[in-house]
C-alpha cells in the first residue's frame, strides 16, 4: 500500500504538469491568433508602407505586416486544436503550428502574387488597355471584311483581325489607332484622321 501512494501522487505530478503546460499554448495560440487579426486590420487601414521603418529600402515579401498576419493566423488556427484535443507533446504542437504558419505565409504570398500580378500575361487583350493604342496593319483591311493589324505590348508581338471604323479601305502598312476591340476584332482609325482631331 505504501507503494501504491507515490505512484498515484506522481501520475498526478505529471497530468497536472502536462496540463499546464496545454494550457500555457493554448493561451499563446489564442494570442497568436487574436494579434494576427488585430494585425491584419492594421494593415488594411493604414497599408505596408505606413507600418515600415526604413522606407529607402524594397519591402521584404517575407518581413512585413501581412506575413505576420497569417503567420499569427496559421499558428493559432492550427495550434489551438492540436493543443486542446490531442495528446502530443508539446513540442510536437509547437512544431506543426509553426510549420502551419509558414504555410500561410507561402500561401498568402502566393496569392496576393497572383493578384498583383494577374494583368500582366492578359493584359494585351484588356479592351481599356489597348484602347488608343498605335498598330500596324499587316493585311489589307476593307470596309467589308477584316484585315490584320499588329502592335507591341509588353514586349511582345500581337497580331489580331481588325475592321475599319470609316468606310475607308486601310493598306498594309499604314498607321492606325485602336478604338475598341468587340468579338476578339479591333475597331481602327488610321493615325492621320487622329493626328488631325489632336
Amino acid at each position: 500500500m505504501v507503494q501504491e501512494v507515490p505512484r498515484v501522487l506522481r501520475t498526478d505530478r505529471v497530468t497536472l504538469h502536462s496540463l499546464s503546460s496545454l494550457t500555457v499554448l493554448t493561451v499563446v495560440f489564442l494570442i497568436a491568433f487574436i494579434v494576427s487579426l488585430v494585425l491584419a486590420v492594421i494593415a488594411m487601414l493604414h497599408g505596408v508602407e505606413y507600418t515600415r521603418p526604413n522606407r529607402t529600402r524594397a519591402p521584404s515579401p517575407f518581413f512585413n505586416l501581412p506575413s505576420y498576419a497569417a503567420f499569427g493566423f496559421g499558428f493559432g488556427v492550427v495550434g489551438y486544436p492540436l493543443a486542446t484535443r490531442t495528446h502530443l507533446p508539446p513540442w510536437a504542437v509547437l512544431l506543426i503550428a509553426g510549420i502551419a504558419g509558414v504555410a500561410t505565409v507561402s500561401g498568402m504570398i502566393t496569392l496576393l502574387a497572383r493578384w498583383a500580378l494577374r494583368g500582366s500575361a492578359n493584359a494585351v487583350t484588356d479592351e481599356h488597355e489597348i484602347q488608343g493604342q498605335l498598330a500596324v496593319v499587316t493585311r489589307d483591311i476593307k470596309p467589308d471584311s477584316s484585315g490584320e493589324i499588329s502592335y507591341e505590348a509588353f514586349g511582345k508581338k500581337v497580331r489580331i483581325p481588325a475592321l475599319p471604323i470609316s468606310a475607308k479601305q486601310l493598306p498594309a502598312g499604314v498607321d492606325v489607332v485602336i478604338d475598341r476591340i468587340e468579338n476578339g476584332i479591333a475597331l481602327v482609325e488610321e493615325w492621320a484622321v487622329v493626328e488631325q482631331r489632336l
